[in-house]
């Protein structure tokens, strides 16, 4: 089942000598309950696609669909409603709430909504993600990789579409690295999360299922690992 589809996605900044095409004409496709690794050199695009992806930024052209909604229609008001219910954003920086307690920041969404949390989820989360004992903790009080874990699984709470992983180990040291990535291709298998996970880092790239290579905004590999 078709979880995503890019259909000529063209993104450009700027205007007359200082126009930068971002994205070129981008197609892609990932079917539910994949795991994608975007990979490229800084510059090359892969961020921008995450953007528009997760209904951050708007396409210049082109369509992007995600589970049955052309998110490039939505507006500023509906696109951050169907982001935070529909696509989980992941980033190299935690972005937790100081003040509240890993649990506050997990259930945040839901709270946004007025929405109480499915428990029986909710345990199953934290508990696959190595933190039910740190619910009650603040961020100052958790380790790097801590606080990534509270990021994913905030990310995860409302059963996202799509998780959307933007350079989430670039700020962990090795071991730490890897035990997110174990994670993200845990809940990929174990919940059928469909997980697109961009990088620079060709090892992590390979744990992917599937590698999707952006050069100079254009789609230039596609590789299925397995």
């Amino acid at each position: 089942m078709e979880i995503l589809k890019c259909d000529k996605v063209t993104k450009i900044f700027g205007k007359g000598d200082n126009q930068v095409t971002a994205l070129n004409g981008i197609d892609l496709t990932v079917e539910k309950g994949e795991f994608v690794a975007v990979v490229g050199a800084s510059g090359s695009g892969k961020s921008t696609l995450l953007h528009i992806l997760g209904s951050v930024e708007k396409p210049t052209s082109g369509s992007v669909v995600v589970d049955g909604v052309d998110i490039g229609g939505l507006n500023a008001t509906k696109a951050a409603v169907f982001r935070r219910r529909k696509v989980g954003l992941v980033y190299q920086f935690y972005n937790l709430i100081p003040t509240l307690t890993a649990e506050k920041n997990i259930l945040m969404p839901l709270l946004l909504d007025k929405r109480k949390p499915n428990r029986e989820y909710f345990e199953t989360i934290v508990t696959t993600l190595g933190i039910k004992d740190k619910m009650k903790a603040l961020p100052n009080e958790l380790s790097g990789g801590q606080q990534q874990r509270v990021a994913i699984a905030r990310s995860l709470i409302y059963r996202p579409a799509i998780l959307l992983a933007d350079e989430p180990t670039g700020n962990l040291d090795r071991k730490n690295s890897k035990e997110i990535i174990d994670l993200l291709k845990l809940l990929n298998r174990n919940l059928k999360q469909t997980v697109v996970l961009i990088t620079h880092d060709e090892g992590i790239a390979l744990e992917a299922d599937r590698i999707v290579t952006i050069e100079d905004g254009k789609v230039t590999g596609d590789q299925k690992r397995r």
